[in-house]
């Protein structure tokens, strides 16, 4: 049990009771799919008619891996995503423990809502609206959190190895990410493949908002912003809405984006 601090209260937090976010990555078996990518794969080393595999004979296992950080597992980016130098996202996630608010959001069909996006959209394309947005977050507001967790509905278990070009995700209106721009959100975690549509005329226009200034999706983005987005996460259904703790855990990978691990912490407050 560790004490923690935040917005002027004082909180226990049982490490021991954890939830992982995050979507185990089975390496050759069944992954979440984005843009049809290769399967991310494991394989022994091969070196002098030798595979380093313990099954195959040898003295120990020596594995090498083939992945696509961005589209087949649960992951982190940072604005180096959208930048000619993609930086470094191992020096972004300085805070071991951050406060975080979990809200679960109904998604609708576009033509429900009077939301804008930055390209085309059909009438019943599936998205989170602010209005929606607003109707959870505002319950739980006070908390003043800098991570923000959206659980879309349905949450099926099948979000674990869905193929998201056969079927396509929901994504966020500009409005929302305006809005959560405005909120003065750092770290955003999301169960989907991306915040912005499959296809946007590859603007990436919420990303854009979001390291930018949170009003146009054409805008020059803050190459020194250090906010971060965590996509294909998964947040069972067991875990109810509201206030929690969360460690976002990241290889040090001198990258863009890196496989990522965020881990859910009860708390109560003292």
């Amino acid at each position: 049990m560790i004490k923690i601090q935040h917005n002027k209260r004082t909180y226990n937090i049982d490490l021991n009771e954890v939830i992982d976010l995050s979507i185990p990555y089975n390496f050759n078996g069944k992954q979440p799919n984005f843009y049809n990518v290769k399967k991310g794969t494991l394989r022994p080393l091969k070196t002098d008619n030798i595979d380093w595999d313990v099954s195959m004979g040898a003295s120990c296992n020596v594995s090498e891996i083939s992945m696509n950080i961005h589209c087949s597992g649960t992951h982190t980016e940072s604005v180096g995503h959208l930048l000619k130098k993609s930086g470094d996202i191992g020096l972004l996630l300085t805070k071991p423990i951050m406060a975080a608010n979990l809200i679960t959001i109904d998604t609708i069909n576009f033509c429900e809502c009077s939301d804008k996006y930055h390209c085309d959209v059909n009438d019943y394309e599936s998205v989170i609206s602010v209005e929606n947005f607003l109707l959870k977050y505002n319950k739980y507001c006070d908390n003043k959190t800098d991570v923000l967790i959206v659980r879309t509905k349905p949450n099926h278990e099948n979000k674990i190895f869905t193929n998201y070009t056969k079927s396509p995700a929901p994504f966020f209106t500009n409005d929302t990410i305006s809005m959560i721009y405005e909120l003065k959100i750092k770290h955003l975690i999301v169960d989907i493949p991306s915040i912005d549509r499959s296809s946007d005329n590859g603007i990436l226009g919420n990303h854009r908002m979001f390291w930018g200034n949170g009003f146009s999706p054409h805008t020059k983005i803050n190459p020194k912003s250090k906010k971060t987005i965590t996509e294909l996460a998964y947040i069972p259904n067991s875990v109810k809405d509201g206030f929690y703790f969360v460690n976002i855990q990241i290889p040090h990978f001198v990258s863009d984006a890196a496989p990522s691990r965020p881990l859910l912490f009860k708390s109560f407050e003292v």
